[in-house]
């Protein structure tokens, strides 16, 4: 029952932060926005390493920063994305921002490693445009919205499932 439920509060959430606009903000922007959100705990920096979609799914390396709700505290982090699902073509590495919600406890910029599960889709035809939500890390009470457009991204059309993992960088 408890999944049920964060996963129906996921999903209103994704649907009032507008989680399919089209313009990327900045980190710093996107803390200045949701300033007064009791959920928002920061954004999550990363860059993806490109690939070659394999018709059913590929994998690529992160390298993230997550930049904490107050404009200072910062953690690096490293990872991988894997996607299943349909990924046909290529997409070059790419920089891509997270807006991070925390569902339950208030979590520190040190506290978001683990994995994460949900939905991605992407288009890339030169700029790519698309929308991931992921949902999980600890105690599965964190769940991450990306969207945007991004420039000279490669060819690529991908829908499917997404994992994350990340862990903090020592």
């Amino acid at each position: 029952m408890k999944n049920v439920v964060m996963t129906a509060a996921l999903a209103a959430l994704v649907l009032s932060t507008g989680a399919c606009s089209l313009q990327q903000q900045s980190a710093q922007q996107l803390n200045t926005t949701n300033a007064n959100s009791r959920i928002y705990i920061g954004s999550l920096t990363c860059n993806v390493g490109g690939s070659t979609g394999y018709v059913l799914g590929s994998a690529k390396p992160l390298d993230c920063v997550f930049l904490g709700k107050d404009g200072v505290s910062t953690a690096q982090y490293t990872g991988t994305i894997d996607k299943v699902g349909i990924d046909i073509g290529y997409t070059k590495a790419v920089h891509t921002i997270w807006r991070v919600y925390s569902l339950g406890s208030d979590r520190g910029v040190t506290q978001i490693g683990g994995t994460y599960v949900g939905e991605q889709g992407t288009v890339a035809a030169g700029n790519q445009a698309g929308g991931n939500w992921i949902y999980g890390g600890p105690n599965a009470e964190i769940g991450m919205v990306s969207s945007g457009v991004i420039k000279d991204a490669g060819y690529n059309l991908a829908t499917g499932v997404a994992a994350m993992t990340i862990r903090l960088k020592q």
